[in-house]
């Protein structure tokens, strides 16, 4: 029978092929015919292209993100006539995420669902992705996403790691600071114990305003903020409400430093282990619903700065954006790029495309 315009064989019919095969054959041959039809079903099931995708997701399931994640898994079972199955695992459920980078690496994870700067644990020169205070907006994050020079990144890092980034989009609402104390200017942020990822970019950025980051996995930080082991951590608003971060640490300062942009990030082999069809309905998916998330996203920033002053007493500090930038670019760069972080001339050419 045909289904789908792909010929497939119903085992009923296997089965009953084979005992009338079997009855003129020794004992012996008709279980090795018999085993030649289990091999052809396997064959046909196969050829049939279904496949299971486990993402795995650090965001909470309220986050737009997750939201975006479950709309993308109904969409593509729908577009593909349940041939693409895709099964989430949100709130971190598979680990921190470097861990689950490491279970994409190895096949565990088919695709890691988060911002594309977790590749810097692999390639440095993925930080200038969203290194904090040097692009402005989230356009400017996905013509750096989508460029030439991070192309050459993706591919280095398939041949070397066996992983790549195949859709950039979803962008994150802007990121900003919370800590306990009032911030008003660069100075206040002075040897502030600031929960960071454990990014290179975010660590050193953070560091040239004179605060002292301290990685501490995206689960753990409530728990960081309420016993003192961390004075404020980062982040975009959304995770700073559905966390609750906002109930241990009162003062938001709205710093804009950094558009994460993020993206499937796939085992290389799986990917390409695909059929074009199915690589091309995955990133065609993905852009539609990165439509959708623009849309909603627009309204999320002041919606979750009025829940976090109404829910829990926070205040909102606006500062001088210009006085930590400075302090940023272009020392914390330059320095990096010396000290090999990426190649020479690597942000220049970044800048040019921005100008």
């Amino acid at each position: 029978m045909v289904k789908n315009d792909r010929l497939t064989l119903g085992r009923p019919l296997v089965k009953n092929l084979m005992k009338r095969v079997a009855k003129h054959l020794t004992k012996k041959t008709a279980g090795t015919v018999t085993a030649m039809g289990v091999v052809m079903v396997m064959a046909v099931t196969a050829h049939a292209g279904k496949i299971t995708m486990r993402v795995g997701d650090i965001e909470n399931v309220a986050n737009l993100g997750a939201v975006a994640l479950d709309r993308f898994s109904g969409q593509i079972k729908a577009k593909s006539n349940g041939t693409i199955i895709v099964r989430a695992f949100h709130a971190s459920q598979m680990g921190s995420a470097n861990k689950q980078l490491q279970l994409v690496k190895s096949g565990t994870l088919q695709a890691f669902r988060g911002s594309i700067s977790w590749l810097a644990q692999f390639d440095t020169g993925f930080s200038l992705l969203d290194f904090p205070f040097t692009l402005t907006s989230e356009s400017q994050a996905k013509i750096v996403a989508n460029s030439a020079p991070l192309k050459m990144l993706n591919d280095k890092l398939a041949d070397r790691h066996g992983i790549r980034f195949v859709t950039a989009g979803w962008t994150r609402l802007p990121r900003q600071v919370m800590v306990n104390r009032p911030v008003t200017g660069v100075a206040d942020l002075e040897n502030v114990k600031l929960r960071v990822p454990e990014v290179y970019a975010y660590i050193e950025s953070f560091k040239a305003l004179g605060a002292s980051p301290t990685p501490v996995a995206f689960g753990e930080t409530y728990l960081a903020l309420k016993q003192g082991v961390v004075d404020g951590a980062e982040n975009h608003v959304e995770s700073l409400y559905n966390m609750k971060w906002f109930e241990v640490a009162k003062h938001l300062v709205i710093t804009d430093h950094s558009y994460d942009i993020t993206g499937f990030i796939v085992n290389d082999k799986w990917w390409k282990g695909l059929a074009d069809d199915q690589r091309t309905l995955i990133i065609d998916t993905f852009n539609d619903v990165d439509a959708w998330f623009v849309r909603e996203n627009k309204t999320l920033q002041q919606k979750y700065i009025d829940l976090m002053v109404k829910e829990g007493g926070v205040q909102v500090h606006t500062v001088d954006k210009a006085g930590f930038i400075s302090r940023v670019v272009p020392d914390a760069m330059t320095a990096a790029e010396k000290a090999g972080e990426w190649e020479v001339g690597l942000w220049d050419d970044i800048q040019a495309m921005l100008r």
